[in-house]
């Protein structure tokens, strides 16, 4: 009897074991993040009219990006999942705003922008949903305007 109430037990502990185990689960290995908004404003306007991107380095975790929307300057952050957002913290963040000129990239906002390095910005993004602001100052460059319809037409009876 006494061998049996030992197996009893050991076996009882070997299940609460795998209970536990199936309970916790293995995880994903991620850290977590909070969704993360925000809005890049250029002198106090919102950005506009621009293709860009915002990159929000944090230092010990992958990097969150959001599209910024030509149309309002705002921006939803990456980091793992579409939208899910950006590791809680204070971060580094870089502004990159780009278009080609002769086949050369050209950044349209201060160059020190795109480097989170030298932008000198940051954002402080909660454990809850966030929403930042993220402000640029300096020259807006002009974007470089592809050909007019009139200057596709021409005379090659090929368009």
């Amino acid at each position: 009897m006494v061998r049996s109430s030992s197996l009893s037990r050991c076996w009882a502990a070997c299940m609460a074991a795998c209970v536990a185990v199936v309970l916790t689960g293995c995880g994903n290995g991620r850290p977590a993040v909070a969704p993360t908004t925000g809005k890049v404003l250029m002198n106090g306007e919102p950005l506009t009219g621009v293709v860009g991107f915002v990159r929000v380095e944090p230092a010990d975790s992958r990097a969150a990006t959001g599209e910024i929307s030509e149309t309002d300057g705002t921006f939803t952050l990456t980091s793992f999942e579409l939208g899910d957002g950006c590791v809680p913290g204070t971060h580094p963040v870089a502004v990159i705003v780009n278009t080609t000129v002769d086949g050369e990239l050209v950044s349209l906002i201060p160059d020190h922008y795109a480097d989170a390095t030298t932008s000198g910005l940051t954002v402080t993004v909660g454990s809850d949903p966030s929403n930042v602001t993220i402000e640029l100052t300096g020259e807006l460059k002009a974007a470089a305007q592809g050909p007019t319809a009139a200057e596709l037409e021409g005379d090659d009876p090929g368009f």
